[in-house]
């Protein structure tokens, strides 16, 4: 009997706030893909009953499409590890890892860690393949790719080594600066005590940027082959969304679609979870009030900490 062939993966690799949201919706809206979301976040939904909206605006609890998906392949009952198992919470999985970092490597890995990493992606693979199929009776066309929005690098690395996929990994960087802004503004015009607070997140944020985007650059050079790896700055995609996006499908192999740019907002009407932009109106434009709204101290910081990794990707 022979062995169905790879799912075609697409993978958005980052660190969150970092524009992912707009390249997975315009990928969404092609009319060869699907994107499914942040697919680790879907067994904390189901444990929690429902805390972010899928595309459609509506919670898990009552979406038709993800109720149907819990009945065909429920991530709960399926053998350890499971989805989340490099999840720890809804909100975030831990940015450091010492214990995985040889996964990075071109080390080969024992042969529990191996049998571990086998059965994760089966899990993983059972739940894209009914996504594909589910996607296909909704629409008439079963998409061709499916594009998991999940961003960590260690299920990303996981994934990748399974070899159980085709994967084509498209990861994310935003200027060190415009993310720090991105995370710490609560604490900018805030209170008495918002400095301290805001130092902290700043210096723990900036770590994190670094630490991730290192891990899934290590990936890309010890892992994957240049046609499966393309780097693009959330800057470059949000002042020329076309050209990125041309650049994006000739990587992945599949054609050009202008609409997809256009119609990015219906991009992801089965996605799970992920920023709430989705149900947003308005087009693409490029923010940057870090510029002025960032004060020195953290720019002056976060700059001291992801200077190696900034220049890597041309900030």
């Amino acid at each position: 009997m022979n062995r169905p062939s790879k799912v075609n993966l697409v993978y958005v690799a980052s660190i969150g706030r970092s524009g992912t949201t707009l390249l997975e919706s315009m990928l969404g809206a092609h009319s060869q893909m699907a994107t499914i979301g942040e697919l680790h976040c879907w067994p904390h939904e189901l444990m929690e009953g429902g805390r972010l909206p899928t595309g459609t605006g509506k919670m898990i609890t009552e979406d038709p499409f993800w109720l149907e998906m819990a009945e065909r392949a429920n991530p709960l009952q399926q053998p350890h590890p499971q989805i989340h198992h490099l999840r720890e919470s809804h909100d975030a999985g831990r940015t450091l890892r010492p214990s995985r970092l040889a996964d990075f490597t071109e080390r080969a890995l024992p042969g529990d860690v191996a049998a571990k990493i086998d059965q994760y992606a089966r899990n993983n693979e059972v739940i894209y393949r009914t996504f594909l199929d589910l996607v296909g009776e909704a629409t008439g066309t079963r998409p061709s790719w499916i594009v998991d929005a999940s961003k960590d690098p260690y299920r990303l690395a996981w994934l990748v080594r399974s070899n159980r996929f085709n994967v084509k990994v498209l990861h994310v960087v935003k200027n060190p600066n415009g993310f720090i802004y991105s995370v710490t503004k609560p604490h900018i015009h805030t209170d008495d005590f918002a400095g301290p607070r805001r130092l902290f997140w700043t210096i723990r944020q900036a770590g994190a940027w670094s630490v991730r985007n290192h891990l899934i650059s290590m990936l890309d050079t010890n892992h994957l082959n240049d046609s499966d790896y393309t780097l693009l700055r959330y800057e470059d995609l949000a002042l020329d969304p076309t050209e990125i996006f041309k650049q994006t499908c000739s990587l992945i192999g599949v054609p050009f679609e202008a609409e997809a740019v256009e119609n990015f907002r219906t991009g992801s009407p089965f996605a799970l979870a992920g920023n709430p932009m989705r149900q947003r109106s308005g087009g693409i434009r490029l923010d940057e009030k870090w510029r002025h709204e960032l004060p020195t101290s953290s720019r002056l910081i976060t700059e001291a900490i992801t200077s190696v990794n900034a220049s890597r990707y041309g900030y």
